[in-house]
């Protein structure tokens, strides 16, 4: 009991020491705010410009239908890129304690020595959790007050459901590669880098379907891909179905090959079912790995 009490306030200060860095907050959240900044500036307009005026040659008039498309579409981005940047930034405590002596001091401290390892990750996973859920809610109501919305309500509990998924496989693999890293500067420098890149893998900015043949291969080795596929299989399920109504069925399947809402698995559809299982096999992987480069940190240390 007294273990798990450590445990549970040794997680809680971690999460305090995150949320209280204002900055770092922010930081977490600027991949998603670039996404949404760049499809309100410049990314919407042109789509759904593109697709209307593709239409209209036809005579045919879809406006609502476009704008729920691709208002669903650049939500997912936002989804994905959140669940993959906060945990990110979370992972900071980890590398701020080694440069202050605080894990020293954890280590000398008469706690188990997996107990400061557990409480890193529960609180990356905690405070993932609790913005990117924040996160999901905004892009529920952005979907509400633009008239875009056209989720049932197994989408909605699909994509909470999601989230949980999607910041869990997140963390442990970041828990996994940030627990090597020993300055704050190699912190820094790594959280640009996957902050920037993270937009252009998992189709936040451009449809995966537009990248050459070898960076798709490249994005099936990310697991925040498969994430991204399933953010847009929610999101868009009922956007995908009410074009099919407007327009035809045809034309809704071609717009959302297009568009990438179902992940192309070397030339193969992936199915919504191996996605997530996929999400959940590197959940298990890095997890192990963590844990076992946790351990043998501590008996380092000790």
């Amino acid at each position: 009991m007294n273990t798990f009490c450590a445990l549970m306030r040794l997680t809680e200060r971690n999460i305090k020491v995150f949320i209280k860095d204002k900055a770092n907050v922010v930081f977490s959240m600027l991949a998603p705010l670039i996404v949404l900044a760049l499809y309100v500036l410049f990314i919407g307009r042109m789509q759904s410009d593109g697709i209307i005026a593709s239409l209209a040659e036809y005579g045919v008039s879809a406006d609502d239908a476009v704008r729920a498309f691709s208002d669903s579409w650049m939500l997912s981005g936002v989804m994905a890129t959140s669940c993959i940047t906060v945990p990110l930034c979370a992972c900071g405590t980890m590398v701020y304690d080694k440069n202050r002596g605080v894990s020293s001091d954890f280590a000398a401290s008469p706690i188990p020595a997996w107990l400061p390892s557990a409480a890193y990750f529960l609180s990356v996973v905690a405070a993932g959790l609790i913005i990117c859920l924040i996160v999901l809610g905004v892009c529920f109501a952005w979907l509400g007050v633009s008239g875009s919305w056209l989720l049932s309500a197994g989408d909605v509990f699909a994509c909470i459901g999601l989230t949980f998924l999607s910041v869990l496989s997140s963390s442990t693999l970041l828990v996994f590669l940030i627990g090597f890293l020993k300055s704050e500067g190699a912190f820094t420098g790594i959280n640009v880098i996957i902050g920037t890149v993270t937009g252009f893998l998992t189709g936040a900015y451009i449809p995966v379907s537009n990248f050459p043949a070898a960076v798709q291969y490249v994005t099936l080795f990310v697991p925040g891909s498969y994430s991204a596929a399933l953010f847009r299989t929610f999101f868009m399920d009922g956007a995908v179905s009410e074009m099919a109504e407007a327009v035809s069925p045809q034309f809704a399947t071609e717009l959302a090959d297009s568009f990438s809402v179902r992940l192309n698995f070397f030339g193969e559809p992936l199915a919504a079912g191996w996605a997530a299982a996929i999400l959940a096999g590197t959940v298990l992987l890095f997890g192990v790995c963590f844990v076992v480069s946790s351990v043998i940190r501590a008996k380092r240390i000790k």
